[in-house]
């Protein structure tokens, strides 16, 4: 029962008002008790969170950590390997075992660049990049500069990394005269020929079988000798058909355009010249069994 507006003064009026108040500060007690229990109820699973996050960012952290001591322990270790690899330039025939280990010294450093990031180790991705240098600077060492020769075909390289076809081909021709000793004759015989460092005739091929996407090369010119009769025309070196004479060398094309093998200018190289074609294979069939 509810005390009417005119009642309240009398003392049953005053205990029903004073019990309805206390029903409200009761509801009003019980509203503020469910959300307090919901905002406890919240900040618990933010606080889980929170722990869950802690432990993660303490399992990324002990892991970054085991990652930089074991990066530098690799990066030591590359560096005592590059030095011993250094020590070893001098002999040809660890030319082999030096570019494996090279390749596999890039593949470690590949791999450990992957897991460390600049902003959080500065030091030792400098450390990477150097390393990342000096494993280039051999390379071009050991695949740029012939130990049977001395030769530095890193001009050449560049030449052919341009597409310079024309100086690539013109260089090619200066360092094989150089190497034989043959400036003054400007061609290679049959001794110069079987004495011409093998070595030497890798690099060169390789430089143009590679920047060449395959299409020119000593190796390829050979393919061509071994499979097809008519070796001259197939790279494009007849000039006249039916007189089956050479094209002169400033008629060469020196473009991707050009017959498969059609450079190096190999006729040029071992002084076949304007000669019928008929004199060629027994000097062409020298110079390709040396590669």
């Amino acid at each position: 029962m509810i005390a009417s507006d005119k009642n309240w003064k009398t003392p049953l009026g005053v205990y029903e008002k004073a019990i309805e108040e206390l029903r409200n500060a009761r509801t009003e007690l019980q509203e503020t008790q469910n959300n307090f229990l919901v905002t406890v109820q919240t900040l618990h699973t933010e606080i889980q969170t929170l722990k869950s996050q802690l432990r993660e960012t303490q399992e990324k952290l002990e892991t970054s950590e085991q990652i930089i001591i074991e990066t530098k322990s690799n990066l030591r270790q590359a560096t005592d390997e590059i030095e011993n690899l250094k020590a070893m330039l001098n002999e040809p025939k660890a030319n082999t075992q030096i570019i494996q280990e090279l390749a596999e010294i890039k593949a470690q450093i590949s791999q450990l660049q992957t897991h460390i990031q600049q902003p959080e180790q500065p030091t030792t991705v400098q450390a990477l990049s150097n390393l990342q240098l000096q494993l280039s600077q051999l390379t071009d060492e050991l695949t740029l500069v012939s130990h049977a020769s001395g030769m530095d075909y890193r001009n050449l390289q560049q030449l052919l990394s341009a597409q310079n076809w024309k100086d690539a081909d013109k260089a090619t021709y200066s360092i094989m005269l150089k190497i034989s000793e043959r400036e003054n004759v400007c061609w290679l015989d049959d001794g110069d020929i079987r004495k011409f460092p093998r070595y030497d005739l890798h690099i060169i091929n390789q430089l143009w079988v590679k920047y060449s996407d395959g299409k020119f090369g000593f190796s390829i010119q050979k393919q061509i000798l071994q499979n097809h009769k008519q070796f001259t025309a197939r790279c494009g070196w007849i000039e006249n058909l039916a007189k089956n004479e050479l094209i002169k060398y400033e008629d060469y094309n020196f473009t991707l355009d050009a017959n498969r093998g059609h450079l190096p200018s190999t006729p040029r190289i071992v002084g076949l010249g304007l000669r019928n074609t008929n004199e060629i294979t027994h000097r062409l069939n020298i110079f390709y069994s040396r590669y």
